[in-house]
């Protein structure tokens, strides 16, 4: 059996330690212990984004927020889906040298475009008024709740309300989780979303599925 070789190790902007692992040729996000993310897991989140992306394509300059880089599985699905030469993909990484580590271990780097914006903020900070009127935000909240400070909480009416000042109308917000979240939609139409909700393999090989929450900003009326 090959060894698990830990590549490189950093701290996120939570100060916990991530882990950049390969084994078997395969690569591995850990944090203290917990894995996060993987280079054959992305096929959930490449049809969340698809999903995300569809509406826009006629779009001259549409802009994709991902929280959280990962592995680059959004970032490279948001690329194949909106090839527009003034689209923008802005990513809020959780640990600066992450991306270094994935452009020189992974085959195909996901982040060798020029579209593509890594911003200093990191993402459990409230996005701001510069994003407005963004067509798309996307988070994994596996991969964020490992990594999360305890104060933060994806069905926080100040989180949701902020992504939902920052996009547009008929902007989508993604979400993707290993297991649906308790009150999330409920929280998602106060907030002023229209949520549709989905299933997917993590993998293609996968039996088990990840639930995907594609949300559209419109307006919240109360069936009261």
């Amino acid at each position: 059996m090959k060894p698990r070789i830990i590549v490189a190790q950093t701290n996120s902007c939570t100060q916990l330690k991530l882990d950049f692992i390969e084994h078997d040729g395969r690569f591995f996000l850990e944090c203290e212990g917990r894995q996060v993310d993987g280079s054959q897991q992305g096929f959930a989140t490449r049809k969340l984004i698809k999903l995300m992306s569809l509406p826009f394509r006629p779009a001259r300059q549409p802009r994709i927020v991902i929280l959280g880089l990962g592995l680059g599985h959004a970032v490279a699905a948001a690329r194949e889906s909106l090839p527009q030469e003034k689209a923008s993909f802005v990513i809020l990484p959780e640990a600066i040298e992450l991306a270094d580590l994935i452009s020189k271990n992974l085959t195909i780097d996901p982040l060798d475009d020029e579209r593509i914006h890594l911003d200093n903020l990191d993402p459990f900070t409230l996005l701001p008024a510069e994003y407005s009127a963004s067509q798309g935000i996307f988070a994994d909240l596996d991969h964020l709740e490992a990594l999360s400070p305890k104060n933060w909480a994806i069905t926080s009416p100040n989180v949701l309300g902020n992504f939902q000042e920052r996009l547009k109308t008929g902007g989508l917000l993604g979400l993707i989780a290993n297991r649906p979240v308790t009150g999330l939609e409920k929280q998602l139409r106060k907030s002023g979303f229209e949520v549709t909700t989905d299933f997917a393999p993590s993998s293609e090989k996968s039996k088990k599925n990840r639930t995907l929450y594609l949300a559209r900003k419109g307006f919240y009326r109360s069936k009261h």
